[in-house]
């Protein structure tokens, strides 16, 4: 039988959908629900973001708790297959890191201190790794901002504070960013963009380009050379010797919001 609860409103039939009650707007493990409150009440810098957002249908943090706190709670054998999945759709070819697939799926966590913290949307941890995910779904990632204490853009900052963290941990460092397109897709939305362009603010769906060049630009360089990437690492005093630059820019992959639903979905599928 089709339930008719009403479950919120649209406005004007625009914009998100608003639920009337957070529950609905997550996907929740039997018994997880005291988590998920704990999760939507984290503060970061003091701001509670996660519960200002719990009912919009447009919450990345809604999106991303409903994917990887499901994926977390699956039959180890069944996660394990569904990592190897995501990695190989945002590496390709290129080597998990030892224990990938048994990793431990961290979801809303900050690493780092003081200014130079982050809260990272979604993380996996292993022994000898640490590999931080930058989720977005409509909103353009956010610009430098050097007034308010954040001298580089969304991306930039994810790279210099998880490369910190790493090697205070002794671990070897990865970033993945997650989108609801491929790269070169949302490239389209503003191509041949100029550099001084690309450091003007942006908002709305239409300035999503903004994650697929900064991106690009730090893992594939420009002009043959991975000297924007070198520079930021330099500035923040990570080195900028040649190998580790390389190093750091071949750790960077590339996952949609479709590759993760199509890998959950099948890990949640209970085997016969």
């Amino acid at each position: 039988m089709i339930s008719t609860r009403k479950r919120g409103s649209r406005n004007h039939g625009k914009g998100a959908f608003i639920y009337d009650d957070f529950h609905d707007n997550h996907v929740i493990w039997p018994g997880r629900e005291p988590a998920l409150r704990e999760f939507l009440g984290q503060t970061f810098k003091g701001i509670s973001h996660k519960w200002n957002n719990a009912r919009s249908s447009n919450s990345e943090d809604a999106l991303t708790w409903s994917c990887f706190d499901t994926l977390a709670r699956v039959d180890q054998s069944r996660r394990a297959l569904a990592l190897e999945e995501l990695w190989e759709l945002a590496y390709g070819e290129k080597a998990a890191p030892e224990g990938f697939e048994t990793s431990a799926i961290q979801i809303g966590k900050t690493y780092g201190k003081g200014d130079k913290s982050t809260e990272v949307d979604l993380s996996f941890e292993g022994d000898r790794f640490v590999v931080l995910v930058e989720a977005k779904l409509y909103s353009p990632m956010s610009q430098a901002d050097p007034d308010n204490c954040k001298p580089h853009n969304q991306i930039g900052r994810k790279l210099t504070i998880g490369l910190r963290v790493a090697e205070e941990m002794r671990k070897d460092f990865y970033f993945i960013l997650l989108d609801n397109a491929p790269i070169d897709c949302l490239a389209q939305l503003n191509p041949r963009v100029s550099l001084d362009e690309a450091g003007e603010k942006a908002s709305g769906f239409g300035g999503k380009w903004l994650t697929s060049y900064w991106y690009s630009r730090y893992k594939y360089g420009h002009g043959g050379s991975l000297s924007p990437l070198a520079d930021l690492l330099e500035n923040e005093a990570l080195g900028s010797d040649q190998d580790q630059v390389a190093q750091v820019a071949d750790r960077m992959g590339w996952l949609t919001w479709a590759d993760v639903f199509k890998a959950v979905l099948r890990a949640a599928i209970p085997t016969m």
